[in-house]
């Protein structure tokens, strides 16, 4: 739908009809309940977050200590003055800039420690008007595409892919798992946006629309055609996903390693220290791609439980899908 607004001029109106069609998400205030993001969690009357590296994910973290050094949060934030600049286009329309620090009523009773860091999570989406990809001359390659895209070769657009809305959500949701898995590392879970500004831009230019950035939605096509049996403009499955980022982060990330379960959802030990730990070398820090069907057309609720444990665990980077 976002998509679809993005190319209708609304001019002053567009705001107006963005709070009808995708209204922002609020919080609870009167119950203030805790709210989580990748295994922290936060809340109004915290005076700062609170990690819960040692309890139960389903435990409420305790009341915080009193602090006389801790912040003041009845006044959110100010970024630093060296923060970049997010482009527009890139900005989902449930936080926008309109969930400005400057003022309170803005952020919809979110806490502003959840917000620094939920707006410090990298996330990809549908993008346009890049490098095209070639359409592939395997004569399967066009009974691959999903119903809307042979739609759209059947009337005559034999022309290079330039946008993958339609058929990129996987890669998309992939890249945004191990984008903020490099991040981690890189800059650790505590960084939020304005600090490290060149190791931050660094890390986004490595997933750049672009055939040499090697973790571009290009990269992942290639080598979904070379060793999945995918074509491009076809949809990903979670496990062809998972086969490329583990082969493109084996190729370019020296610190980093990556063990998928495949179609399945067990993590096997022994499986798992081969790739963290080898013979003779040091442990590396490796991200763990589980593949599990949570459902049909929506979550199915006996999942529910365990999903929102795995997502209160401090070493969770996300979900894809």
């Amino acid at each position: 739908m976002e998509a679809a607004m993005a190319n209708v001029d609304l001019g002053r109106y567009r705001r107006i009809v963005q709070m009808f069609w995708d209204p922002e998400p609020t919080n609870d205030v009167a119950h203030d309940q805790p709210v989580w993001c990748l295994g922290h969690s936060y809340k109004l009357s915290d005076s700062k977050s609170t990690r819960n590296d040692n309890r139960s994910p389903q435990t409420p973290p305790p009341a915080p200590k009193p602090d006389a050094e801790a912040q003041d949060t009845s006044r959110p934030p100010v970024p630093p003055v060296n923060a970049p600049e997010t482009p527009p286009e890139s900005i989902s329309s449930s936080f926008s800039s309109s969930l400005a620090y400057d003022d309170p009523t803005k952020d919809n009773g979110w806490p502003p420690q959840f917000m620094a860091d939920f707006e410090s999570r990298i996330w990809m989406t549908y993008r346009s008007e890049f490098e095209p990809i070639p359409r592939s001359t395997n004569p399967q390659a066009a009974s691959s595409l999903s119903l809307s895209m042979r739609l759209k070769s059947q009337l005559g657009d034999q022309s290079p892919f330039s946008s993958d809305s339609g058929w990129g959500c996987m890669i998309r949701s992939g890249q945004s798992l191990l984008a903020n898995t490099i991040g981690m590392i890189r800059l650790g879970r505590g960084w939020r946006r304005g600090q490290s500004p060149h190791e931050e831009r660094e890390i986004i230019k490595l997933f750049a629309d672009h055939p040499n950035a090697p973790y571009s939605l290009h990269s992942f096509v290639r080598h979904g055609a070379s060793a999945c049996g995918k074509y491009p403009g076809e949809w990903f499955g979670p496990s062809a996903t998972a086969r490329c980022i583990q082969a493109l982060a084996n190729s370019h990330e020296s610190s980093l390693r990556v063990y998928s379960t495949g179609d399945g959802p067990d993590v096997y030990e022994d499986e798992f220290m081969k790739i963290a730990k080898p013979e003779g070398e040091a442990f590396h820090p490796t991200l763990i791609l589980v593949g599990t069907r949570l459902g049909i057309d929506k979550i199915t609720p006996v999942y529910w439980e365990a999903l929102i444990a795995s997502l209160q665990m401090p070493q969770s980077v996300g979900i894809a899908g």
